[in-house]
């Protein structure tokens, strides 16, 4: 009898503690928004309910990839050029996210977008042959996300199974995924779920759903993630963009130093310069103009229309000096861009098109990600399109 009374004891305990955690989390899921949205962390990219939590009327929802990672020392990279900004950025991406990850990432949120907009930025490197890597995706896929997006009444059935058809080629890699990817599909698309598929998904969702909310709110207290503080005042005005563009050319002429590169010197050292004559002409039978990458740009734009949200592409160009140096041919460069501007001329989306800036100096901090000028650019052509402003 003793051993019956302890184990309920120990029981109700566990699901008091358990409940405790679980509303004193749910009250403290909103961060500081500049702080919470520069943070680059996959466990806030799988959050779509905290992401939405942290999003509001001054936020604009920019996805990209690992160029959030790089030049974060620099004063034009947007985690300083707008830290004391009203806009602030939601940071979605880290290196191998792509367009069929921000597609379902966008179709997760779309709801909680305030302002109904998001900036995407292109790398071209997502658009070789093969598009995005089937090990790749399948370690940035989130199961949360997409029952989100397989539940979002506006996205299409034809959208959701171009998503659920790339999913489960890319994830055939990781069968306990796919398994769970294909019982998704007969619960919320074929409609010939079991009881226990219906049963077995319900439960794991709400496991996926406190998992993820322990694992943000655990994570961002480790990284200094700062706490919402409703009284603290931003600036309004516009950043003076050239006082920036001197200081990204006086930050870029330190960095870089006298490398014929222009990319950070100490990168030119430790990354290009000893594989220089192995990499020379290396890549010139190279080229973008074929991946399935665009078909899934393609989907992200249609879920964009289906929502209702307006999308800006960023058409980042490439480092003009490094890949003349592999030999990478300049025509098949300029079919990359010009594929994209076509896509964005379907669907009627602004592009800021900075393909014209290949060989800009301290354009680049490294091989492929941006740099001083680079940055600022960018900034530049997101706060117009979050300021509903067009450039002249």
């Amino acid at each position: 009898m003793k051993k019956v009374t302890a184990f309920f004891i120990a029981l109700v305990l566990f699901f008091g503690t358990a409940c405790g955690i679980h509303f004193f989390v749910d009250k403290n899921i909103k961060f500081d928004p500049h702080s919470f949205g520069a943070w680059i962390n996959q466990h806030k990219f799988f959050a779509g309910d905290e992401i939405k939590a942290n999003i509001d009327p001054n936020t604009i929802l920019v996805l990209g990839s690992s160029e959030f990672r790089h030049g974060t020392n620099m004063s034009t990279h947007p985690v300083n050029l707008f830290k004391d900004n009203s806009m602030h950025m939601m940071m979605v991406g880290a290196g191998y996210y792509q367009s069929l990850f921000h597609s379902v990432e966008l179709a997760a949120v779309e709801d909680g977008v305030k302002n109904k907009k998001v900036v995407l930025i292109l790398s071209p490197q997502w658009f070789k042959k093969k598009g995005v890597l089937a090990p790749a995706y399948a370690s940035r896929f989130s199961e949360d996300n997409f029952i989100a997006m397989l539940q979002n009444k506006h996205i299409s059935k034809e959208s959701k199974e171009y998503i659920i058809k790339r999913s489960k080629k890319l994830l055939k890699g990781d069968p306990p995924t796919l398994e769970r990817v294909e019982k998704y599909e007969r619960i919320f698309m074929t409609g010939d779920a079991s009881l226990a598929d219906r049963q077995y998904v319900r439960f794991y969702r709400k496991f996926l759903a406190e998992k993820s909310k322990l694992s943000i709110y655990a994570a961002a207290k480790v990284k200094n993630v700062k706490e919402y503080n409703p009284n603290k005042k931003y600036r309004t005005e516009e950043p003076d963009w050239k006082a920036y563009n001197v200081k990204a050319e006086e930050e870029g002429i330190k960095a870089v130093k006298d490398n014929p590169f222009y990319v950070d010197h100490r990168v030119y050292m430790r990354e290009i310069l000893p594989e220089l004559k192995k990499k020379k002409d290396s890549a010139i039978h190279s080229s973008y103009a074929k991946s399935p990458e665009y078909n899934d740009l393609r989907c992200f734009l249609k879920i964009c229309q289906e929502t209702g949200i307006e999308p800006m592409l960023v058409l980042q160009p490439v480092n003009g000096y490094w890949y003349d140096h592999l030999g990478f041919p300049k025509e098949e460069r300029e079919i990359y861009y010009q594929k994209i501007r076509e896509l964005a001329s379907e669907f009627g989306v602004r592009v800021a098109d900075f393909s014209k800036e290949e060989y800009t100096r301290y354009y680049f901090i490294d091989k492929v990600h941006l740099g001083w000028k680079g940055w600022l650019d960018v900034d530049e052509s997101i706060y117009d399109f979050a300021a509903k402003t067009k450039k002249q």
